[in-house]
């Protein structure tokens, strides 16, 4: 375990905003974790969908570097909850294997996947998983799928779970037809999506029927800036960092589409971001 104080989050998180943590403990194993457990207040994935304020996080806060991969009989995989998404997808395929198209260019690590039933037009993680293990109050456990009430953008884990590797299905049949569908969806990412500028991915959530990017437009926000932040002129469910952004002109841009979107076309937008710290409620009041 290693243990730091007065890290920054503006080198952690993909928006490269927010300020010190008070206590940061990069924890390497399940042991490690159960014994920290009582006194951590905040977890950290890769910091790719997390927006955290410019004061910093008092208390301690964890990152799980547990990037191990166990090959299962019968075509399974346990990844660590630190392993790359990026790095699985890799793996996976070296080994013949598909089932995955979920996580292609969704940026992160397999334990915030799990958490947020992280997915694309390909597919979402619940339709691989078969069980996810992790921390709580209760210690080390397993938990099947099937007692996960998981859907759209949630993992429904228990509350205070931590997770530390999950076990998927994968299969043999289809890998060139799923190879040539990532190909696909990764280069209409790039042709639509602002990747060359600090962002956290999709902001929102997209609404039943909708799409969060398509409201935002509507409401004639593309492009509309708060000091360094910028609601993005390619892909208006982006924020992006031009340079020299603060979280609170992040969270600028967030609370203008939240409001603009429910004053103007009647739809609450739901954050697909984690907000984390103390934020005034004034300024997000859906901390």
């Amino acid at each position: 375990m290693q243990q730091f104080s007065g890290e920054r989050l503006s080198k952690l998180g993909y928006w490269r905003v927010g300020g010190p943590m008070e206590d940061f403990a990069l924890v390497e194993s399940v042991e490690e974790l159960v014994e920290l457990y009582p006194k951590i207040r905040w977890i950290l994935g890769n910091g790719s969908n997390l927006l955290a304020p410019d004061q910093g996080l008092a208390g301690l806060t964890v990152r799980l570097s547990l990037k191990e991969t166990e090959w299962l009989p019968g075509d399974r995989l346990r990844a660590g909850a630190g392993l790359l998404n990026t790095v699985l997808l890799s793996r996976v395929s070296r080994q013949g294997l598909c089932g995955l198209a979920s996580l292609a260019g969704v940026p992160g690590t397999v334990g915030g996947a799990v958490a947020m039933n992280a997915g694309t037009a390909l597919g979402e993680v619940a339709e691989v998983l078969e069980a996810v293990e992790g921390v709580d109050a209760r210690g080390f456990r397993s938990i099947p799928r099937e007692e996960l009430p998981m859907h759209y953008r949630e993992g429904g884990l228990p509350e205070g779970f931590v997770v530390t590797a999950a076990i998927f299905r994968l299969r043999r049949e289809g890998l060139e037809e799923e190879r040539q569908k990532v190909n696909h969806h990764l280069q209409r990412r790039m042709a639509t999506q602002p990747l060359d500028l600090p962002s956290c991915g999709s902001v929102f959530r997209n609404p039943p029927g909708d799409h969060a990017g398509r409201l935002i437009e509507s409401v004639g926000l593309k492009g509309w800036r708060s000091g360094g932040a910028c609601i993005s002129e390619r892909h208006a469910n982006f924020i992006v960092n031009t340079g020299d952004a603060t979280a609170n002109d992040v969270m600028s841009c967030i609370r203008t589409a939240w409001e603009r979107v429910r004053d103007h076309a009647g739809v609450v937008l739901v954050p697909e971001v984690r907000v984390l710290g103390d934020w005034p409620v004034e300024v997000w009041p859906l901390v």
